[in-house]
């Protein structure tokens, strides 16, 4: 069984969804810190100003500074949503050629989202994976019997999650490659592998393209089927130690 574990965030970009792709079982590590001004209630997306982005965000209630990501509500009923989808009125004036399939998916996946940032964020990659054809069963690492579990650094929870699962292997983008010791996961029975993303270039209306968007930006100007395929084009490294490395 292949493991991933990462943080809910907002409509995040295709990588994300290419490492749901690659995993077997998946945890929403949702006992992380909130980070304000982070990524995890907003995105970018194209727009018609001097920066060419603009942020979509989900507006959440004040709280402390400590609190865990599960713990975070959103905002009263300020009329996000709708600002949201005006937000990206840009998409229509620009032609983007699926900006009425991704519109409406958006509208109806926005109207079912409750006041917990975390169930909300769930529920947006939900079903957006049921939009590309991408299976995704979800596990909340508060809601499992995994949530006692206590590491001193910051790679030590893909570790223990990965113990306690049986997964054989756990996979990561290439951003964590720095915070895990490949020694611990081979003494463990786990192998450690990097999913790298090609990110390729698309079509955007306009002559500069801008990586790393939302996959919203992805969808309105590929559509699903297209989206989907490039979710899956990626490949896997396994990760050695250095020890077995000057082995062999």
């Amino acid at each position: 069984m292949r493991l991933g574990m990462m943080q809910p965030y907002f409509f995040p970009y295709l990588g994300y969804f290419a490492l749901i792709a690659a995993t077997d079982r998946w945890v929403v590590f949702d006992t992380a810190q909130y980070i304000r001004r982070g990524w995890v209630n907003r995105n970018r997306v194209l727009s018609t100003g001097a920066a060419g982005w603009k942020y979509v965000r989900v507006p959440v209630a004040s709280g402390p500074r400590s609190r865990r990501i599960g713990d975070v509500q959103i905002a009263g009923d300020s009329g996000w949503r709708e600002d949201m989808l005006r937000h990206l009125d840009c998409y229509r004036l620009r032609r983007a050629p699926y900006f009425d399939e991704t519109h409406a998916f958006l509208a109806a996946t926005l109207n079912n989202c409750g006041r917990s940032l975390c169930d909300t964020l769930v529920q947006c990659q939900s079903e957006t994976c049921r939009f590309v054809g991408l299976k995704f069963r979800p596990e909340i690492f508060s809601q499992t019997a995994l949530s006692h579990i206590e590491v001193t650094s910051p790679g030590g929870w893909a570790l223990e999650v990965s113990r306690q699962l049986g997964a054989e292997r756990y996979v990561n983008p290439p951003g964590g490659r720095g915070i895990f010791d490949v020694d611990q996961f081979e003494a463990a029975g786990v192998s450690l592998q990097i999913l790298n993303h090609r990110l390729p270039r698309y079509d955007q209306g306009q002559s500069d393209f801008l990586p790393g968007l939302s996959i919203i930006d992805v969808l309105m100007w590929n559509g699903r089927e297209r989206t989907r395929a490039m979710i899956d084009d990626y490949d896997i490294e396994t990760l050695t130690s250095v020890h077995a490395s000057r082995a062999a």
